[in-house]
């Protein structure tokens, strides 16, 4: 049976009645809450009319539903009444919300897979296994301030960059944002988390790197002297490398055709500042136009479709050979870093990260640093030395602020910079000229 309520001598009180076996029991619990004219005792309720009563009307439905809780888990015909008040009283307790982490995680990854690309869906797994190894047992809860702090000293002992730790709490971020938004969470602590991050050297090519690259030529004679480069170089450090797995005539057939796609796939990557997934997709036919001298492509995330001119080395791969055959974003990161090897872009690079707690010196060959995001950032770079308007080039990167085209491009203007210091006279050596009182 339901729980009552009902006033009684100025206050009222919830009843629970039950008959069985012949036997009857009536179990009271009186909270203490005051009848007054606006008490409804057909609606067991309070009308309504004021914040007050609202609460009030509240509170009973609080006690009705832990009065009914308990006598779910207890045998209403052994128990004494005051073991009945003290049960109802701690179930009425705010008790500390515990909503799993991992098992909203699954419903999130979900979503994810779905809705955002392939690289991102990947990000957002690494962040989950990420977490899930520092605490496999973690509520949503328990995401405060200590755990921020604890999370992500956990991750710099691990000794991962700072860019890295900051897209884990970034997409820590993405996951309670979600739950948030769907109700699922409650706890904002997290709003106030701040994604570590570092300015980060990133290469670009400049104009003659890419026409090397351009002016390769891809046979069995280049594949089988670079693998034998490769054989010497590992020769001298006295780590053997097979490389017959290579030199197979069907190998070699298939390294042409790959390296060949990947040296003009870049090329057009450099030449449009296209994002790679965007330039990996491009369909020929509706979207290069040679006669106009356009191609129409979205450059950035979210759009817009803009018309890119065609420079002179993409109209020469596309009248040539057609659109290069496409690959997949794995192997032309891969074929990029041989075809800069080839193409003898191997100066050295130092540059400096932090890693867990420390700043680390890195020595690596320019080659080994081409990745398939080069192509957009050299795009920009080289037009910039052009003395091209940086609004002309945001339109097409899909930079909305200077600010960040400046951190996008600052390799390229800290040559810019340095290149200037030659035009100064103490470059050359001459001594600063004194001027007397009298030439004065």
């Amino acid at each position: 049976m339901a729980i009552n309520f009902f006033a009684d001598k100025g206050s009222i009180y919830a009843i629970f009645r039950k008959q069985k076996a012949g036997r009857r029991i009536a179990l009271t619990y009186y909270p203490g809450i005051q009848v007054t004219a606006d008490w409804n005792a057909d609606r067991q309720r309070f009308n309504p009319k004021t914040p007050d009563l609202e609460k009030l009307n509240k509170q009973i439905l609080k006690i009705e539903v832990s009065f009914n809780s308990v006598i779910d888990t207890i045998d209403p015909f052994n128990i004494e009444s005051k073991k009945l008040v003290e049960l109802i009283e701690e179930n009425m307790k705010d008790k500390p919300r515990v909503t799993p982490f991992f098992e909203y995680c699954d419903q999130f990854f979900e979503h994810a897979s779905n809705q955002f690309s392939r690289r991102r869906s990947q990000q957002v797994l690494t962040a989950i296994n990420k977490i899930r190894e520092f605490n496999p047992e973690l509520t949503f809860e328990q995401i405060d301030k200590r755990f921020y702090r604890d999370f992500t000293k956990f991750l710099r002992d691990k000794d991962f960059s700072v860019n890295y730790i900051g897209s884990i709490i970034k997409n820590l971020k993405r996951i309670l944002n979600y739950a948030t938004d769907n109700d699922d969470n409650t706890n904002l602590v997290f709003k106030n988390f701040k994604k570590p991050s570092e300015e980060v050297f990133n290469i670009y090519l400049d104009e003659d790197e890419i026409e090397r690259i351009y002016n390769l030529v891809i046979n069995e004679k280049t594949i089988l002297e670079f693998h034998k480069n490769r054989k010497d170089k590992k020769a001298v450090s006295e780590v053997p490398r097979d490389t017959s797995q290579y030199l197979n005539q069907l190998s070699i057939t298939r390294q042409i055709n790959a390296l060949d796609s990947a040296r003009k796939l870049f090329v057009i990557g450099c030449w449009t500042g296209l994002r790679v997934e965007n330039y990996l997709n491009i369909d020929p036919e509706l979207q290069v136009d040679l006669s106009a001298g356009f191609i129409h492509a979205i450059a950035n995330k979210n759009g817009p479709k803009l018309r890119i001119p065609v420079h002179k080395l993409v109209r020469q791969i596309v009248e040539t050979d057609g659109f290069p055959k496409s690959l997949s974003q794995q192997k032309l990161n891969e074929h990029i870093k041989v075809l800069g090897e080839m193409a003898k872009i191997n100066n050295t690079i130092i540059f400096t990260r932090t890693k867990g707690s420390r700043r680390v010196e890195y020595t690596k060959k320019k080659y080994e640093m081409i990745t398939t995001h080069t192509a957009r950032r050299s795009f920009a770079s080289n037009l910039l030395c052009r003395g091209i308007p940086k609004q002309f080039i945001m339109a097409v990167t899909g930079h909305k602020t200077e600010s960040s085209f400046n951190k996008y491009t600052a390799a390229v203007q800290k040559d810019i910079m340095t290149s200037k210091l030659a035009d100064f006279d103490v470059w050359n050596g001459e001594k600063k000229k004194i001027i007397s009182k009298e030439e004065a």
